[in-house]
């Protein structure tokens, strides 16, 4: 069908046809269907492309995260502290990145701007979550620097400190300790969402997993194999932040 069958095939074809195991239904002019590999001998061959996967999500993860987390101190700081109009522009962008789907949004970025920029899928990954998880952010951080008292801002105006010192030394360390737990919380759920970067043809981990599971014909070792790694990564993160809640929980009571 593909005109592949060239003139070395048919010596192929019968030393296949030869060989021990293979049975008088087989020669029908037609190669044989090629079966499920074995776990036994996949299961080395596939490891390591699972273990490159899962590095290259985590490097995504963590890069895209980097990016959200700067994207959403400059939006959160704008809408705390710029005039109306910029306000008005970061609201619209908070809004529309959280209420369209990140995996449309990664098909404008990659496929939609093509036409203008071909972006590697690598970068558009990157800029299609970082953006994304930048508005959700950006919320953490405004309700956190809400959340510091009116009365110790109005203590730093007092002791003639400026807007900036008054963010830098008084308000952001405080807003820090409550945006927190928030903060984890988004980096593990963003780890999980880079899954839908497959869509670019990026081979991350849930791909590298949906490649060994049809070369083998079966989801079970596969799948458990994914959760594990993704439990490894995102688990490591969770204890740090719960240990850095307490140490701070300790030295302000």
């Amino acid at each position: 069908k593909w005109h592949v069958w060239n003139e070395d095939q048919p010596a192929l074809f019968a030393r296949v046809l030869a060989s021990p195991g293979t049975t008088a239904g087989e020669t029908t002019g037609e190669p044989p269907a090629t079966a499920p590999a074995s776990m036994a001998t996949a299961l080395p061959r596939y490891l390591p492309s699972l273990f490159r996967a899962a590095l290259l999500t985590l490097v995504l993860s963590c890069t895209a995260m980097l990016l959200a987390v700067g994207l959403g101190i400059a939006i959160a700081i704008g809408r705390v502290y710029g005039g109306p109009l910029v306000q008005a522009a970061l609201t619209v962008y908070v809004e529309v990145m959280r209420g369209t789907p990140v995996l449309l949004q990664l098909f404008v970025i990659y496929y939609g701007l093509a036409e203008v920029v071909r972006l590697p899928a690598f970068l558009a990954a990157l800029l299609g979550l970082g953006l994304n998880y930048a508005a959700y952010e950006s919320e953490i951080y405004r309700s956190a620097l809400a959340s510091v008292s009116r009365g110790q801002l109005e203590a730093a105006r007092i002791l003639g400190l400026t807007t900036s010192q008054t963010l830098r030394l008084v308000r952001a360390p405080q807003a820090l300790r409550v945006a927190l737990a928030p903060m984890t919380n988004d980096f593990v759920a963003l780890l999980k969402d880079s899954s839908l970067v497959s869509v670019l043809t990026v081979v991350e981990l849930t791909k590298q997993t949906q490649i060994f599971a049809t070369n083998i014909g079966s989801w079970l070792v596969p799948g458990l194999l994914c959760a594990g790694l993704y439990l490894t990564m995102s688990l490591p993160l969770s204890h740090l932040a719960r240990r850095l809640e307490q140490r701070w929980a300790a030295a302000t009571t």
